[in-house]
């Protein structure tokens, strides 16, 4: 059934407003933090029966040694921790955990945590949820990264990688929940370089005694750009295929990536036959910093994923961000095609600026 949120949430809203700035005020003086505001317009509208969104929060407040954010939309509440914890000399530790509820008593709580020691990375999270994605973002379906749009349910991911040298890390992980698939995979790096030209000031001059010359100085070089790929296998009851990516970026912090996917699926849903059809995927992206004056970044992605069964198979979008006097201006334009075939868009504006410390 979809959701319908009764009109005295908006009633509401300015009471959790002002329960929000109480607690800002309240942790300013201890932490710097920041605020931010957001407006977003969709369309079709989902399991809402509105198309706009507005909502205020806060990050960054320090709570217990981690840190405290909190927001209050037109939708929904929504609270998150998150902390890290180090452990000389080679582990760390960090976790987060965010709980969106509104007054119909729908809720999302997620957690993911990740960590380190020696070569070894594992990081994971989870979900259990009677509350779309789009209860606390209403761009998620989307978003570049497949979301899970099932309006109840859970989904959980886990990824172990090991570092085998300085430019080689092997991958293994997997995905649960409405799909299962697991990971298997390899990435690598090389750093591209060029020999920089030595000053004229450094050449040794002939000293015209006939002797020989002093030796010519080793000759320097600067890094260029730096390549990036990956490739590995993903699998499982509904799907087997190949995948493989490439990636550059710049030290100016330009970067560019592309990833795709090939192989067969649709077994599961005609298991009489257990016949098979070829599927692919592809994906990318680009980014750039101050195309729209210095400290701004403009990304923009487009992803086709037909193979998906829980999120949007077609998603595309732009992301902006700029200064904008003590703050930063947001802009994200974002669109696709859902898993029933119809099309859809979103626009979200949004502007955040810091406190400060004391």
């Amino acid at each position: 059934m979809p959701l319908r949120v009764p009109p005295r949430v908006h009633l509401r809203v300015p009471l959790c407003a002002a329960l929000l700035g109480g607690l800002l005020l309240a942790a300013a003086p201890a932490h710097a933090a920041s605020v931010n505001f957001g407006v977003a317009y969709t369309a079709p509208t989902g399991p809402w029966t509105y198309p706009l969104w507005g909502q205020v929060g806060v990050d960054d407040l320090s709570v217990s040694g981690g840190t405290l954010s909190a927001a209050v939309s037109s939708r929904a509440l929504s609270v998150g921790y998150r902390r890290g914890l180090s452990l000389p000399p080679l582990a760390t530790v960090s976790a987060r955990t965010d709980l969106t509820v509104t007054l119909n008593r729908e809720y999302r709580l997620s957690s993911r945590a990740s960590g380190s020691a020696g070569p070894v990375a594992v990081s994971g999270g989870g979900a259990v949820f009677t509350l779309p994605a789009t209860g606390s973002d209403p761009l998620a379906a989307y978003a570049e990264a497949p979301t899970d749009l099932r309006v109840r349910g859970w989904n959980a991911d886990l990824a172990v990688r090991y570092r085998v040298n300085r430019d080689l890390v092997a991958v293994l992980g997997g995905e649960f929940g409405p799909q299962v698939h697991g990971t298997l995979g390899v990435e690598g790096r090389r750093a591209l370089t060029r020999v920089v030209p030595p000053d004229p000031a450094d050449v040794p001059e002939d000293a015209g005694d006939g002797s020989d010359p002093a030796p010519m100085p080793d000759p320097e070089t600067e890094v260029t750009g730096t390549v990036t790929w990956r490739a590995g296998v993903r699998g499982g009851p509904d799907l087997l295929a190949v995948t493989g990516g490439v990636g550059y970026a710049t030290p100016a912090g330009v970067t560019l990536n592309l990833d795709a996917l090939a192989g067969v699926s649709g077994w599961r849903s005609r298991p009489s036959t257990l016949a098979a059809q070829t599927t692919w995927g592809v994906g990318g992206s680009v980014a750039a910093p101050d195309l729209l004056g210095e400290g701004s970044l403009l990304r923009a992605y487009a992803t086709y994923e037909p193979w998906r069964v829980a999120a949007s198979p077609l998603r595309a979008g732009v992301n902006a961000s700029v200064p904008a006097g003590s703050g930063r201006v947001t802009v994200d334009v974002a669109g696709g095609r859902g898993g029933d075939g119809a099309l859809g868009f979103g626009v979200k504006v949004g502007y955040s600026f810091d406190l400060g410390r004391p």
